[in-house]
């Protein structure tokens, strides 16, 4: 059971699968939110909106990710 606490409202749900966000950014700064929910994969992107508040434009299902490798960084 999870209970959600918002300005004067309580919200009582219970957790049916956690779900896999990855945030994103290009160069030029704009931001999109990788969605991953049962087996699929939908892109976001994130607008600012008034107070700095995140605004979710749903762009459409994703059909391949590729990742560079990660470089790994030998301490010295």
């Amino acid at each position: 059971m999870v209970t959600l606490h918002i300005a004067d409202k309580k919200i009582e749900c219970a957790e049916v699968k956690p779900i896999k966000l990855t945030m994103l950014i290009t160069a030029n700064g704009q931001e999109y939110l990788l969605l991953y929910d049962w087996g699929q994969k939908h892109l976001y992107a994130v607008n600012r909106g008034k107070g700095d508040q995140p605004e979710f434009v749903y762009i459409d299902k994703v059909i391949r990710v590729e990742e560079e490798p990660r470089i790994k960084r030998i301490a010295q």
